[in-house]
């Protein structure tokens, strides 16, 4: 049986180290992601990042079209059961993936920035939405091609560049933007 001051000891023993173990719990975990540079949920840093857009800040959007019998369309994205945003977060956090050191989810391999590579990540992106909307949705492209454009603050259109396709025959990814340093 204990006493009233055995209780009060446990107590004051949980009230010190219960604080420890949760702060312990929440603040290893960042520490590690931060000392490796790694940006995935829930350890990311990005958010943070907003506010450095301003009224002067170059914006760059992803579009996709697919083109049959050389008729190109937008890619319907509502037909693969994802929305728009998810797709795009998806492609750009794991498929295209900025490699310049700067960029919060830059990809922290060497080997990955080999135009082989990205070609096999894109190649992989594409391959099982091609798949998916010919076998599930009776839309069948022969090939889907990459735009950035260059948008203002509204969203508006100041230019665009067709960066690569991937082609559904061969299901092949060509990179086809030159970047000049």
């Amino acid at each position: 049986m204990l006493t009233s001051d055995g209780a009060s000891s446990k107590r004051s023993i949980r009230s010190a180290v219960l604080p420890v173990v949760v702060s312990a719990a929440l603040v290893i975990p960042n520490l590690f992601v931060i000392a490796l540079g790694i940006e995935d949920f829930p350890f990311t840093t990005a958010p943070m990042f907003a506010h450095y857009v301003g009224p002067d800040t170059q914006l760059y959007t992803f579009r996709f079209e697919g083109v049959r019998d050389g008729v190109a369309e937008p890619l319907p994205i509502e037909q693969t059961n994802r929305t728009e945003r998810e797709i795009m977060r998806q492609f750009a956090s794991w498929y295209y993936r900025p490699m310049t050191d700067t960029a919060p989810f830059r990809d922290l391999d060497p080997a990955s920035g080999t135009p082989e590579q990205l070609a096999a990540r894109m190649a992989d992106f594409f391959g099982p939405i091609a798949d998916f909307l010919r076998d599930e949705r009776d839309i069948d492209y022969d090939r889907i091609d990459v735009y950035v454009d260059h948008v203002d603050n509204a969203g508006a259109l100041i230019s665009t560049a067709q960066v690569g396709h991937y082609d559904t025959s061969t299901r092949r990814y060509t990179h086809t933007y030159e970047v000049t340093r």
